[in-house]
């Protein structure tokens, strides 16, 4: 059965300090009585090796027995070693940052493995604790009616509502034609063309990157809306409410402000060789926090028409149902890859637990707007994202000049 929408099994209310100790001893026999068999086939079908974690003098290592996973004090033969203060130990175990938001922050620390081992155990973590396997080989994709699923099939507005829905649901994303007028994005690139003078590198609003002739590119507006009266006529539509409450079937969606920073437009310049610009096989919440805030939709808007020449959105359909880890999506995915080549005013939409990647363009740059609907807001009183917010800001920095940092 394809998954709900709303996966979320923690709140920021019930954040608290946790100590390895603390862990082992409470939330960790329940997780391995749960999970533990999903966790020893995925680390025999990875092939993964232990994972060991130290924190000050003491290290504790996780391995599968065949059966299920174990832990046992001490550095295992072979083992990945990640080295963890008290409070990154505690994020983490908590879902609260991945392997991967750490990295990408320049702040994490391990030997004795590589990418793809600190990447399959940001999956077999997950899995231990959210039940989300990295194999499923039950998956399977059919439509509503029982018949397989055509991972080309284009959804109108003249669609049954339930069969739009469900596609999500099961593949993943959607490609939709319709929905918006594609006579109004040539305005809408002008207005590009017209924003791009207000936007200055570090002004907190915009990502730049740098082209293969040394050029600094502004690649990402924020603020767009105010700048693009086209593109906030879209979003206060009918036709726009009507999409959200399309792909929302069951679930509540909520529209991002139609002000500030609720959409941006991206330009995909040609020969980008730094910077945050196409970006290869990830998940919108690879940094952490999947427990706590997924699924959201995001909402791409065509400007510009989007295929092999000028770059694309691709997915790995079903990749929201198993946790196929980041670094396996890039070189041996054992889920279908889709392009969705689009045109002007096209729109398309993925979960944000959904892997996907944006195609260098070869011959012409592309543009695209982005903005999403999210699950209904909980009333949490904290506001445990922020960080996580702070470091998406800064990637554009971390990858373009490699010296960023906490």
């Amino acid at each position: 059965m394809p998954i709900a929408l709303d996966r979320r099994t923690r709140r920021d209310a019930d954040l608290r300090h946790v100590g390895m100790e603390e862990f082992l001893a409470g939330e960790f026999p329940d997780l391995v009585a749960r999970h533990g068999a999903l966790v020893a086939r995925g680390i025999e079908l990875l092939d993964a090796p232990p994972l060991a974690i130290e924190i000050g003098a003491d290290s504790w290592s996780f391995s599968g027995d065949g059966t299920t996973l174990a832990v046992a004090r001490g550095v295992a033969d072979g083992a990945l070693v990640v080295t963890f203060s008290e409070d990154e130990f505690s994020d983490w175990v908590q879902n609260q940052r991945s392997f991967n938001a750490m990295i990408t922050a320049r702040e994490l620390r391990y030997r004795d493995g590589g990418e793809r081992d600190i990447s399959v155990w940001d999956s077999l973590w997950l899995t231990l604790l959210e039940g989300w396997p990295v194999v499923d080989d039950g998956l399977e994709f059919l439509d509503r009616h029982g018949g397989p699923l055509d991972f080309r099939r284009v959804f109108t507005p003249d669609d049954d509502p339930a069969d739009v829905a469900h596609f999500l649901r099961e593949a993943g994303f959607l490609h939709l034609r319709g929905w918006v007028d594609p006579a109004g994005m040539k305005e809408v690139s002008d207005d590009i063309d017209r924003a791009l003078p207000d936007y200055r590198e570090g002004d907190g609003r915009s990502w730049w990157a740098t082209t293969a002739d040394g050029t600094h590119r502004c690649v990402r507006l924020q603020d767009f809306v105010g700048r693009s009266p086209g593109t906030a006529v879209i979003l206060r539509s009918d036709r726009w409410d009507q999409l959200r409450r399309t792909l929302a079937g069951d679930d509540d969606l909520a529209q991002r402000p139609v002000e500030g920073s609720g959409l941006e437009a991206l330009i995909k310049p040609r020969g980008v060789v730094a910077g945050a610009s196409d970006v290869s096989f990830h998940r919108d919440c690879h940094f952490g926090r999947h427990a706590y805030g997924c699924s959201g939709t995001v909402v791409g808007i065509a400007v510009t028409a989007s295929g092999e020449a000028n770059g694309q959105l691709r997915v790995v359909a079903g990749s929201h149902r198993v946790v196929m880890p980041v670094e396996i999506a890039k070189t041996r995915p054992y889920l279908p890859v889709v392009a969705v080549p689009t045109e002007p005013g096209d729109v398309t939409v993925h979960l944000s637990c959904t892997l996907h990647e944006s195609t260098p363009p070869l011959v012409e740059e592309r543009r695209v707007m982005y903005t999403g609907f999210s699950l209904a807001r909980r009333d949490e009183g904290t506001d445990g994202g922020r960080a996580l917010s702070e470091l998406r800001e800064r990637v554009s920095k971390i990858l373009l000049d490699g010296t960023a940092r906490t």
